[in-house]
């Protein structure tokens, strides 16, 4: 004897669709959960010059251009000073050599060429204070002097060039 096969109820096509979607919506959902968190943005150098409140400024090896550009950023008042590196969110750098050339760049007494090493070169480096980046850099050439106390002007006005050009960065002058 056969048995009769009767022919199954099948579900509109519609839901089965509509099933399916929302099994598929399910397990991408669960995928994604099971992603780490993203990573936050990394912020521009800039940003971080911005958002900065404090500074701590480094010795330097040549007082001229450590005292100057001090001082600039302690009249600017933009920024707090700290007395302690890790206290502060930016470490300024100046880098001078020690002494400046006794003899003008076209030579010395003794009537030997200049050297790069006659050539002094200041330069400024913003750090960022927790991990050292260096956030801004720029190096100003002093002009050429033949005595002591116009050398000693000149560093100075190196010195300020360099102040005013990281100033401009962050508070731009506005234009005409």
């Amino acid at each position: 004897m056969e048995i009769p096969i009767t022919p199954r109820r099948t579900l509109p096509r519609i839901s089965l669709t509509l099933a399916a979607l929302t099994v598929a919506l399910l397990l991408s959902g669960a995928s994604v959960c099971a992603q780490e968190p993203a990573q936050p943005a990394a912020i521009s150098p800039r940003a971080r010059l911005m958002a900065a409140r404090s500074i701590f400024i480094e010795p330097a090896s040549s007082s001229i251009p450590y005292d100057v550009i001090g001082d600039a950023f302690q009249g600017w008042g933009h920024y707090e000073l700290a007395a302690d590196p890790a206290k502060a969110d930016l470490i300024v750098s100046i880098v001078a050599p020690p002494g400046y050339p006794s003899a003008s760049v076209g030579g010395n007494a003794k009537n030997r060429p200049a050297t790069p090493d006659d050539v002094t070169k200041i330069r400024l480096l913003i750090l960022d204070a927790h991990d050292r980046a260096v956030l801004w850099s720029s190096s100003e050439q002093p002009k050429p002097a033949l005595n002591e106390k116009r050398r000693e002007d000149q560093l100075v006005d190196a010195s300020l060039r360099l102040f005013r050009r990281f100033r401009d960065t962050i508070e731009p002058e506005p234009g005409p």
